[in-house]
């Protein structure tokens, strides 16, 4: 009966085939546009986070700083400076800090099998690479515990030095000089997506132990703590207590902002996910009117169904139809014109999403198309399109279908 239902549906089509093709490609169309913007709107917004994440995860950097405040008679412009003891006293007076780490940095001549290069050498904690989201090439580690303890002349580097200093081979357990010591290195950090730095991009950098850092640099102060809460809600709290622990020891008015640098990536990439959101919105709302035009054009395409079938609804209620039948017809003619063009459209939106994804990215910093070539077609957007998809279908076939169902049967006998 229902194959019947639709080769009927077919039949009256068929006598309109250019209108119906017409139609039938808008809503194709407007299907892939709403598919294609949604998935590459999640696709950018989603790299965009990854590669902010690429920074660091529920990160907040403290840095020397200078005061811009009077406080309990000291003048302002006073130089606030940070020292590897402040970290154990924040440990101990902050229990919503989970990971803590010191960094200081400086450029260094950096040699290795004949080349050479001047790069930016960091001395950091175990708990930097966690924090920093540095994940090492399979064979290689980050920093550990032991390599702090004893101070090891051990290097953990950037995919890209390590491409300029060992290209084509495998860096692990080989030896570099830095700043004329010698320092194995026991890790290369895999590539990942950083839209945002300091001091330059983790590629390019060298990470040795903070303690074998104080040893060969004669800076006494540290240069940034790094401070990841245990709980991503604890983030402004986390930061007030060290402005406050700090301001007491370093005597500063907590109030002000100048006298330590923070860095709170946590709130930047609450605000960033704001606008991440907006962009997908957007982009739905543009395919979503894009899809309204072909969906006018279905109610178009009825409306002329019901003037030119005037005759043919007035015999079927003569005959006992009722306005539900009528309507119901109508519903499901409107169904199936959408579910034919939404089949095609549908198809190659998917078809085009899984080939942009095979296409290989670049982790160049400036390769737009890190971002763009990863639209991400999922259930979610899928859900979003058929619940926008179903209200056009009511409201393309519910005011031409209820037309039809209010018409005299005597009138729609008479009328030629």
């Amino acid at each position: 009966m229902r194959a019947q239902l639709f080769r009927y549906f077919a039949k009256e089509l068929r006598k309109r085939k250019k209108k119906t093709a017409l139609v039938t490609f808008a809503i194709t169309w407007g299907t892939l546009s709403i598919l294609l913007l949604m998935s590459f709107g999640r696709g950018l917004s989603n790299s965009f986070r990854i590669s902010f994440k690429g920074l660091g995860d529920n990160l907040i950097m403290v840095y020397r700083g200078q005061t811009s405040k009077d406080y309990h008679g000291l003048p302002k412009g006073r130089r606030i400076m940070i020292y590897p003891r402040d970290i154990a006293l924040l440990s101990a007076l902050i229990p919503e800090i989970g990971l803590v780490s010191p960094e200081s940095n400086d450029y260094f001549m950096i040699t290795a099998a004949g080349r050479e290069t001047n790069r930016n050498v960091c001395g950091v904690g175990p708990a930097f690479g966690v924090m920093r989201s540095m994940i090492a090439e399979s064979g290689g580690r980050f920093i550990n515990e032991e390599d702090e303890r004893t101070a090891r002349r051990v290097a953990f580097i950037g995919w890209n030095m390590a491409e300029n200093l060992f290209p084509g081979e495998n860096p692990v357990g080989r030896t570099i000089v830095i700043s004329r010591v010698p320092f194995t290195v026991i890790g290369v950090m895999k590539k990942k997506l950083q839209n945002s730095s300091y001091q330059g991009f983790d590629a390019d950098h060298a990470y040795i132990p903070h303690s074998t850092f104080s040893r060969i640099h004669t800076q006494l102060y540290i240069d940034r703590i790094h401070v990841q809460p245990k709980r991503r809600e604890d983030n402004q709290l986390v930061e007030r207590r060290i402005r406050e622990i700090l301001g007491r020891k370093y005597r500063f008015d907590p109030e002000d902002d100048y006298a330590l640098g923070i860095w709170n990536t946590i709130e930047q990439a609450e605000e960033a996910e704001k606008g991440f959101r907006g962009v997908e919105i957007f982009l739905a709302i543009i395919g979503g009117l894009t899809l309204l035009i072909g969906a006018v054009g279905v109610t178009n395409l009825m409306y002329a169904l019901v003037k030119e079938r005037t005759r043919e609804i007035g015999i079927k209620m003569a005959l006992g139809a009722r306005r539900r039948h009528i309507i119901l017809q109508f519903l499901l003619e409107t169904v199936f014109i959408f579910s034919k063009g939404m089949f095609w459209g549908a198809a190659v939106a998917y078809a085009i999403v899984r080939l942009t994804r095979l296409v290989p990215i670049s982790y160049e910093l400036s390769g737009i198309q890190t971002y763009l070539l990863r639209p991400i077609f999922s259930l979610d957007i899928l859900v979003i399109f058929l619940a926008i998809l179903g209200t056009l279908v009511f409201l393309s076939g519910i005011f031409p279908a209820v037309r039809a169902s209010r018409l005299n049967p005597v009138e729609a006998l008479r009328y030629e």
